[in-house]
């Protein structure tokens, strides 16, 4: 995985923090997936995608469809055969570690 998700973390806030992550809108990744709106708003409401639309929003996000299927738990990180540790923070680029160190700051007391 690019980062090291919670179990609990649901599949549009882990879609949010991509967005966040790489400075996109909702429209963005509509546009970029072809995925009407609509389907952004199931998402918010607790439903996951389909295999396909996994793999649609992998492409969108330049990411391995495996990833993004397990994140969204269509698929195990066994069978994916991944590793969900954290990346090395050199291999992030500056706006992923400032939307991460955005995050831990806010969740500080």
């Amino acid at each position: 995985m690019t980062t090291d998700e919670s179990a609990d973390s649901t599949w549009w806030e882990w879609v949010e923090r991509q967005l966040e992550d790489r400075a996109m809108t909702t429209a963005d990744l509509s546009e970029r997936t072809g995925l009407d709106r609509s389907c952004f708003t199931r998402w918010r409401k607790g439903e996951r995608p389909t295999m396909d639309t996994a793999r649609l929003v992998a492409k969108a996000f330049g990411m391995s469809p495996l990833e993004v299927m397990v994140k969204a738990h269509l698929i195990s990180a066994q069978e994916a055969r991944l590793s969900t540790s954290a990346p090395d923070p050199a291999a992030l680029t500056d706006q992923q570690l400032l939307a991460e160190l955005g995050r831990r700051l806010k969740r500080t007391p």
